[in-house]
């Protein structure tokens, strides 16, 4: 059985073990395994018709006996089909040794010569050119078996496929390198060539490292220290400067001893420019700011006061004048509000901006923030009152936390009527306070309260005096609380005000 079968399930084993199953037809595979069959019942028949052996009779002149036995036809058959198709399968594996990487080319050629040397005892005893006659077939088979064990036990054949490992290595974008202990070049893959030039010229194992890498010192003193593990790099290739990360992986033996060094190079060119190209229109972005800043804002603010000092003026206007100067320092007054907030978020989102947590009172801080605001509230009629102990410190950046309040009492007097209240709280829990500010507003739908904090749905509503904002001043606050360390919320009843909370550490044990 075996004899009848070897030719075809060898050539099986080599095209499944390089992995090119696809090129053997199912019709065809399937016809070979019936040629192997035929012989095999021709074999077992061979009584009924002598087509396979014609006669056997033992030889008694040699020093031991001999069976004698003349071939018949279909015995050529099964020794030109076995010999044609394990010659098929032993191409294959040659030319993949040719290609293998070395890591693979020991497994490749066990199974060669393991398969050479049975062979070469069948030619010798078929065409009678040893001394005696006696097939060394069976013996060389034995050989071979034990070959194969060795391969499978001690070079784990048929644990991993070789053929995976090595698709993976020869396909692989970063360019990687094998050093033995000694530092010489164990192996390489394709990209490394086009990384370092040298490899071309060079066979796998053929130099030592300092040899063919005498033109790249960084490389070199990486790969001798003991402490390096990855870092950044700058080779110029074809006049153009590439800059790689360089990784150094030790490979190690079952007693910890250093086997040998895998050197992977990772071209981050493309990443290297656009970081470079970010870090430009960053500084642009910022340069952009502060001349923003600069020439919008401050006319603003000087318009303001001029329309301040022309609206005192009271005996030179008419008064239809002065209605229309009000108007004007009204939209002045809203655009600069306007300006402002938008400023703050933009400089919210710049990468680099600083933030100072420093211990306040809140009592102070609070009133200082809303000091100028307090006018509004006053020409609009409403009350305003504070509920806070003054023994309250909080850990806050000062500028962030006068934006947030700002903001909030912004917003209590904008939506509320002539003639109501706005009332500001906070009490200190374990370590945190709570701050609170309350109106007797028009109050929030329900709908509407939960997207109060949305970055994507911000949107800008009408005060109860038609005051006209951003719409995105909420969502300063919501980022400026949580970048120190807060949290901040809306309570509301439609028609009955609203009541924004937010948290703060507490300064007291900072």
């Amino acid at each position: 059985m075996g004899s009848s079968f070897f030719g075809v399930l060898w050539l099986v084993f080599a095209l499944c073990f390089t992995g090119k199953t696809d090129k053997i037809k199912k019709g065809t595979l399937a016809l070979l395994y019936v040629i192997s069959i035929t012989i095999l019942i021709v074999n077992w028949t061979n009584d009924f018709h002598h087509l396979f052996y014609k006669e056997m009779y033992m030889n008694n002149k040699g020093i031991f006996p001999i069976l004698e036995v003349i071939h018949g036809p279909w015995y050529w058959i099964h020794i030109v089909y076995n010999y044609l198709v394990t010659l098929i399968g032993l191409i294959i594996f040659i030319l993949d040794y040719i290609n293998e990487v070395s890591v693979i080319r020991k497994q490749l050629l066990l199974i060669i010569i393991s398969c050479v040397i049975p062979w070469i005892a069948d030619v010798i005893y078929s065409l009678g050119l040893a001394p005696f006659d006696l097939d060394l077939c069976p013996i060389a088979l034995s050989i071979s078996g034990i070959m194969y064990s060795c391969a499978v036990v001690k070079f784990k054949l048929l644990k991993l496929t070789p053929i995976a490992l090595e698709k993976v290595f020869s396909s692989m974008l970063e360019g990687v390198i094998i050093l033995d202990n000694e530092n010489n070049i164990v192996n390489f893959n394709n990209s490394s060539k086009g990384i370092i030039h040298e490899l071309n010229y060079i066979n796998q194992g053929d130099k030592q490292f300092e040899e063919v890498f005498k033109e790249y010192e960084d490389i070199i003193r990486a790969v001798n220290s003991n402490e390096y593990k990855e870092g950044l790099i700058s080779l110029k290739n074809k006049n153009e400067l590439k800059f790689y990360k360089m990784s150094i992986n030790y490979i190690y033996e079952k007693n910890r001893n250093i086997l040998g060094k895998i050197l992977i190079l990772s071209d981050i060119t493309k990443e290297k420019k656009q970081q470079e190209n970010l870090l430009e229109l960053n500084t642009f972005k910022d340069n952009l700011f502060k001349v923003v800043s600069h020439d919008v804002k401050s006319p603003l603010g000087v318009l303001l006061s001029l329309l301040e000092l022309l609206e005192d003026e009271n005996d030179i206007y008419k008064e239809e004048n002065r209605e229309v100067l009000s108007e004007i320092k009204a939209n002045v007054k809203n655009t600069y509000e306007m300006v402002e907030n938008v400023l703050q978020w933009f400089g919210s989102q710049m990468d680099g901006m600083v933030y100072r947590n420093l211990t306040w009172k809140l009592f102070d801080i609070m009133k200082n923030s809303l000091m100028l605001l307090e006018k509004n509230a006053q020409l609009k009629g409403i009350k305003v009152n504070y509920e806070i102990s003054r023994d309250i410190f909080v850990n806050v950046d000062r500028e962030m936390f006068e934006i947030v309040v700002r903001n909030l009492f912004s917003n209590a007097v904008k939506f509320t009527n002539s003639g109501g209240y706005i009332k500001i709280w906070a009490e200190e829990v374990s370590g945190v306070v709570t701050i609170a500010v309350k109106d007797s507003g028009i109050g929030i739908e329900n709908e509407k309260l939960d997207a109060l904090f949305d970055n994507s749905n911000y949107c800008s509503t009408f005060g109860t005096a038609g005051e006209k904002g951003t719409g995105i001043g909420l969502m300063i606050c919501k980022q400026f609380i949580e970048k120190n360390n807060g949290d901040i919320w809306a309570e509301s009843s439609y028609g009955k005000g609203s009541t924004f909370y937010f948290t703060i550490l507490s300064g007291k044990n900072i």
